[in-house]
C-alpha cells in the first residue's frame, strides 16, 4: 500500500478567508434556530416578553418547511412563492397572538394560520420525496429516510396533544409535549443541516430555471483540482474533505463546489473523489500482476473500510470488485 504522504496543508488564518454570503441552507438554519427558540421560550414566559417571543416563534414552521426545502433541493435561491406561503404563516400566526380573541380578526386570522401551517407542516413532509437530481446514492436515501421517521413522529406527538380530554392540566401537557417536539426539532435541525453542508447535494442537475454556465474561473479551478487528483492522488486519503481541497487551492468551498459541478459534470465534491478512486481500484483489480486482497485494494484506493468501498464500486461499475476481478481476469 502507497505510503506517499498526503502534502501539508497550509496555515490560513481566518482572516485571510475570502468572505461570502451565507448559504440558502445556513440563513434558513439561523431563522429556523430563532424562531424555534422564541416557540419554547413564549410557552414558558407570560406577559410582554411572552408575547413577543410568540410574535417571533409564530412563523417556526414556515420556516422549517423552506430549510426542509433547502436540505433537498439544490438550487442556490428559492423560488418567490414558498417565501410568500411563509409569510402569510407569520402574519396569521403574529394576529392570532394579538388580537383579541373575542374579536372576528381572531378567528379569521386562526383559519388562515391554521391552513397556511398545515399546509407548511405537509409540504416539509413531502419535500425528502422530491429527487430533484434522479440519482441518490444509499446514505442520502438513509439520511431522507431518517429525517422523515424523525418528523413524522414529531407530528404524531403534536396532533395527538392537539385532542384535549379536558382533564384538568390538559393544557400544561399539551404545552410539554410541543415545546419536547420544538427541542427534538432544533436538535434534529442542527444535525441535517451539519450533515448536508458536509454532503452537499450538486448543482448540475438540479432543476432550475436558469442552468448555470462554466465560467473561466470555473475552468482554471476545475484543471488544478484534476492535476491535484492525477500528480498527487490526492483522493487516496480516507478523511478527505472539500474544505482540505478548498484550503489547498486558497478557495472558499463553494467556488471549489462550482467547478465540480459546472465542469467536471459531478454532482457534489463526494462523487468527484468517488469516480476517481473506484477508477483506480478498476486498474489495480484489472492487472493480472495484482495480488491485493479486496480489502488492501480499498485502502490502497482510499477507503476507510471495505464496506463503503463495496457499495460504491457497485453503484458506479454495476458489479462487486470481486465479481469485477474475476471478470477481467477470465478476459485476460
Amino acid at each position: 500500500m502507497s505510503t506517499q504522504p498526503f502534502p501539508s496543508l497550509p496555515d490560513v488564518s481566518r482572516a485571510s478567508w475570502p468572505r461570502r454570503a451565507p448559504s440558502r441552507i445556513e440563513a434558513y438554519a439561523a431563522l429556523c434556530a430563532v424562531s424555534f427558540l422564541c416557540y419554547i421560550a413564549g410557552r414558558l414566559t407570560d406577559g410582554t416578553a411572552g408575547t413577543l417571543f410568540s410574535l417571533i416563534g409564530a412563523g417556526a414552521c414556515g420556516w422549517a418547511w423552506l430549510l426542509t426545502r433547502a436540505l433537498f433541493d439544490p438550487a442556490p435561491r428559492d423560488v418567490r412563492w414558498p417565501r410568500i406561503v411563509v409569510t402569510v404563516v407569520a402574519v396569521a400566526g403574529a394576529l392570532t397572538v394579538l388580537a383579541p380573541a373575542e374579536g372576528g380578526l381572531y378567528g379569521f386570522a386562526g383559519n388562515v394560520y391554521g391552513l397556511s401551517g398545515s399546509a407548511a407542516l405537509l409540504l416539509t413532509f413531502i419535500e425528502p420525496f422530491q429527487a430533484r437530481q434522479g440519482d441518490l446514492g444509499v446514505p442520502e436515501k438513509r439520511f431522507r429516510l431518517a429525517f422523515l421517521v424523525i418528523y413524522t413522529a414529531q407530528m404524531v406527538a403534536v396532533l395527538g396533544s392537539g385532542v384535549s380530554s379536558g382533564v384538568p392540566g390538559e393544557i400544561g401537557r399539551t404545552d410539554l409535549i410541543r415545546i419536547a417536539c420544538a427541542v427534538v426539532g432544533s436538535v434534529g435541525a442542527a444535525a441535517a443541516v451539519w450533515y448536508r453542508l458536509r454532503h452537499p447535494l450538486g448543482q448540475a442537475d438540479a432543476t432550475v430555471s436558469v442552468r448555470r454556465a462554466p465560467t473561466e474561473e470555473d475552468r482554471r479551478l476545475a484543471e488544478r483540482l484534476l492535476a491535484l487528483l492525477r500528480d498527487e492522488a490526492i483522493d487516496g486519503r480516507p478523511d478527505l474533505r472539500i474544505g482540505d481541497v478548498a484550503a489547498r487551492m486558497g478557495q472558499p468551498e463553494y467556488k471549489v463546489s462550482q467547478c465540480i459541478s459546472t465542469v467536471l459534470g459531478f454532482p457534489n465534491f463526494n462523487r468527484l473523489i468517488n469516480h476517481h478512486r473506484i477508477e483506480r481500484a478498476k486498474r489495480l483489480l484489472a492487472d493480472p500482476d495484482q495480488v491485493l486482497p479486496i480489502l488492501e485494494v480499498a485502502f490502497e484506493c482510499g477507503f476507510g473500510s471495505v464496506g463503503p468501498f463495496n457499495r460504491a464500486f457497485r453503484e458506479q461499475v454495476g458489479v462487486t470488485p470481486r465479481e469485477f476481478r474475476a471478470a477481467s481476469r477470465r478476459l485476460s
